[in-house]
């Protein structure tokens, strides 16, 4: 039954590529549910863009790991985006309100690793997501207040969210597996300050809410209060995009954390570093690599002190679909001693690989399959390399 499932599901993909080509109705507009009769077009021109997005993926663990398994996961992220210049004649101000539902399972438990190979899960259930204000200030500064996640802005390249695996997508993951700042769609409260002086250069100063229970989704996104073990990351980037003719981008960053965190020795730390930088440039037409490190000195917090990924994007392999991408992520985690001692194991690292290829079936639709290997699941060696086969379906509506 697993190997049929899976193969339906692998064969969607190449049916959505041949139906792709079909020059009809559904391939031609930018939202499954059109423009509502008008009404959609008169709302954004009055100030209310709303948005609706599906996300789901199955996968299989087909060998390796604990135990072959398969899962399926869904989420739904809507609301809508408000220029509040617009709507009531407030200069340069916008406001966001979304929420999210998510609803599956995952079957990282079954593959033993520490990335989890299916990148929707989390947080089960339906909550409240982002309620921010953002302000304009003059030509070259913005500032955004309110309730956010701290990856809206900062540690994260749009590169990263073509992989099924948390590897790679998302925000660097090193920053959540220590919990140092939280990420897509879980919110806290935070602010950042942007200023952009050219096109070329880039500034931004963030903080944010941390603290022990910033993963906990059961009060559904409605809890705005701020704990007394609760403490702040502070988060600091540049970015450098050259004007060079060529998509060439260049950002680097620090994380420093101030609140207690459990050390892996049963103590804590009130203070937390992270460094992190990312490099990515066109290196042939419609081809993109990028590669990425990031470094925590304290151990004996930080679960992945060192991670490093590479990847390869390529716009348009395939003759007559330009609009599909095609890709290639490693990435290498390396496991902090500490963290070993604490469960009682010798740990190194863990790398994950993943190929994959995504059908643009039309602007409001794409299907992906993909393949992951996960070299050490986990790090101890214990766990036998595992092959994990899936495909993400994404709908905008």
């Amino acid at each position: 039954m697993k190997s049929k499932q899976l193969a339906t599901a692998m064969m969607t993909a190449g049916l959505a590529s041949s139906y792709a080509l079909a020059d009809d109705g559904f391939n031609s507009g930018d939202y499954l549910t059109r423009d509502w009769g008008g009404l959609r077009p008169q709302l954004v021109e009055s100030g209310v863009t709303p948005f609706l997005y599906y996300d789901s993926i199955f996968s299989a663990s087909v060998s390796g790991g604990l135990r072959s398994d398969q899962a399926f996961v869904g989420q739904v992220y809507g609301g809508a985006d408000l220029d509040l210049e617009k709507l009531f004649g407030w200069n340069g101000a916008s406001m966001k309100v979304s929420f999210v539902n998510r609803h599956g399972d995952t079957l990282s438990d079954s593959v033993g690793g520490i990335y989890d190979p299916m990148t929707i899960y989390g947080g089960q259930t339906s909550y409240l997501y982002q309620l921010f204000l953002e302000q304009q200030l003059g030509e070259n500064w913005s500032i955004k207040l309110g309730r956010v996640s701290a990856d809206s802005d900062f540690a994260k390249s749009s590169l990263y969210g073509y992989s099924l695996s948390t590897a790679i997508n998302g925000p660097i993951r090193a920053t959540l597996l220590e919990n140092s700042i939280t990420s897509f769609p879980y919110a806290v409260w935070g602010g950042r300050l942007k200023f952009t002086p050219t096109e070329e250069h880039q500034f931004q100063l963030g903080a944010y809410q941390t603290g022990p229970d910033q993963w906990d989704f059961t009060e559904n996104g409605t809890n705005f209060s701020f704990g007394r073990d609760d403490g702040i990351s502070v988060l600091a980037q540049y970015d450098w995009t050259p004007q060079t003719g060529k998509n060439t981008r260049v950002f680097a960053g620090v994380i420093n954390s101030f609140r207690d965190f459990e050390s892996f020795d049963g103590g804590t730390r009130d203070y937390l570093f992270r460094a992190y930088l990312h490099g990515e440039t066109d290196i042939a037409d419609g081809l993109t690599a990028f590669g990425m490190a990031t470094y925590s000195p304290h151990d004996d917090v930080a679960r992945t002190p060192l991670q490093i990924s590479a990847g390869l994007n390529y716009e348009g392999l395939l003759a007559g679909r330009s609009e599909d991408r095609t890709f290639l992520f490693v990435t290498y985690g390396q496991l902090s001693d500490e963290y070993g001692d604490a469960i009682g194991e010798d740990v190194d690292y863990e790398m994950v690989y993943e190929l994959g290829h995504r059908f643009q079936m039309s602007p409001a639709a794409y299907v992906q399959p993909s393949v992951q290997y996960i070299q050490n699941p986990g790090g101890t060696g214990d766990i036998d390399n595992a092959f994990v086969l899936g495909a993400w379906v994404g709908l905008s509506f």
